[in-house]
C-alpha cells in the first residue's frame, strides 16, 4: 500500500515536470490563468543623500538604491518553477524622466536574478548633478523604471520609482565697475562710482551694500541694497558717493574706501551668501575756499588796517 502511494506520488511529480517543460512554450496569458506565475520587481531607497538640498553645479551626488525581485505563483505554479531552476531573470533599469535641470546616470542598466519565489535584492548607483540654472528649492525628480520581460510561462513586470531632489540656493553675484574704481578730483568735488551687480544665482536675491572703511575726515555713502530678479543675468546698479575733506587751503590726499556686498535670498533672509569686497581709490588735489567765510572778517580787518597805515604814512610824507 505504502509502496503504491510512493509510486503514485513519483509518477505525479514526473508528469508535472514534463507538463511544465511542455507548457513552457505556451502563450504567457494562458499560463497565467493556469498557474498565476508573475515576476514582481520593485525599487527602493533608504539613504539620506537627498535629504539636504543639493548645490547647483556642485559635486556629483551618488545615491545607492535597491532593486527587489521575486516570482508569485498559484497552486500549480510551484511545480512549474522547477523547470526554471538555475535560470536567470534580467531586470532592466532605465531613467525615463528627470527634471530638465538635472543630469542623471545609472551605473548599471541590467541586474540578473535567479528565478525564485524568494525575495532577492541587489544594489545599484544613481549619480546626478544639478545644473547652474536649477531653481532654488524646486521640486525636482528622477524617475527610474525597473522591468523584466516575459519568461515563458512567467509574466513580465515593470515598476517606476521617483527619487525627489531639491536644489539649494546658490548665492552668487558678479559685481562689475562700468567706469573705474579710481578717481582724481578736487577737494570741492564729489566722486561717484556706479557698481553694476549681476545675479548668477538661482533665486531672487537682495544684495546688501555697506561702506566698511572710510578715512577720517572723508565722507562715503552707498546704495544700501538692490534687488536682483531670479531670471538669469538680471542686474541692478548701486552707487558709491565719496566726498574728500574740503577745509580751506590746499589739499593733496589719496585714500581708499572699502565696501562689502552680501547676497541674501529674497524670501528667506537667513539664507545668505559670502560677502564680496571692493576697494575704491580717490585722490583729492587742489585748493579749497570752503570755510573762507569764517576768516573773512579777520582778513577784512587786516586789509583795513593796512590801508589806514598806508594812508597815514603817505600823509606824513607830504
Amino acid at each position: 500500500m505504502i509502496k503504491n502511494r510512493k509510486t503514485i506520488q513519483s509518477t505525479f511529480i514526473i508528469c508535472l515536470v514534463l507538463f511544465s517543460a511542455c507548457t513552457a512554450f505556451l502563450p504567457c496569458t494562458s499560463a497565467g490563468l493556469l498557474f498565476n506565475l508573475q515576476s514582481v520587481v520593485s525599487v527602493g531607497y533608504s539613504g539620506n543623500e537627498t535629504d539636504e538640498p543639493i548645490v547647483p553645479r556642485g559635486s556629483i551626488i551618488n545615491v545607492k538604491m535597491d532593486v527587489y525581485y521575486h516570482v508569485t505563483r498559484g497552486v500549480l505554479g510551484e511545480g512549474i518553477l522547477l523547470a526554471y531552476k538555475g535560470k536567470n531573470a534580467f531586470v532592466k533599469l532605465e531613467i525615463v524622466r528627470q527634471s530638465e535641470w538635472l543630469t542623471a546616470t545609472l551605473a548599471i542598466d541590467t541586474v540578473p536574478f535567479q528565478i525564485s519565489t524568494d525575495y532577492q535584492s541587489s544594489t545599484f548607483n544613481v549619480a546626478f548633478q544639478a545644473s547652474e540654472n536649477a531653481p532654488a528649492y524646486a521640486q525636482g525628480f528622477i524617475t527610474i523604471k525597473a522591468s523584466v520581460a516575459n519568461l515563458g510561462l512567467i509574466e513580465g513586470f515593470e515598476q517606476e520609482f521617483t527619487l525627489p531632489v531639491h536644489p539649494a540656493y546658490k548665492p552668487l553675484i558678479d559685481p562689475y565697475l562700468p567706469e573705474t574704481n579710481t578717481r582724481k578730483i578736487g577737494p570741492m568735488d564729489t566722486a561717484v562710482f556706479p557698481i553694476e551687480i549681476k545675479n548668477l544665482g538661482n533665486a531672487e536675491t537682495i544684495v546688501f551694500l555697506i561702506v566698511e572703511s572710510v578715512p577720517v575726515g572723508w565722507n562715503a555713502i552707498i546704495t544700501s541694497q538692490v534687488t536682483l530678479a531670479e531670471a538669469e543675468g538680471s542686474s541692478a546698479t548701486a552707487y558709491l558717493v565719496v566726498k574728500p575733506p574740503k577745509g580751506f587751503g590746499y589739499h593733496s590726499e589719496e585714500n581708499t574706501i572699502k565696501i562689502s556686498m552680501e547676497p541674501v535670498r529674497a524670501d528667506n533672509p537667513k539664507d545668505r551668501g559670502e560677502k564680496l569686497h571692493e576697494n575704491f581709490l580717490v585722490e583729492s588735489q587742489g585748493f579749497s575756499t570752503y570755510g573762507i567765510e569764517a576768516v573773512l572778517p579777520i582778513i577784512l580787518v587786516i586789509v583795513v588796517i593796512i590801508l589806514i597805515v598806508f594812508y597815514y604814512f603817505k600823509k606824513i610824507k607830504k
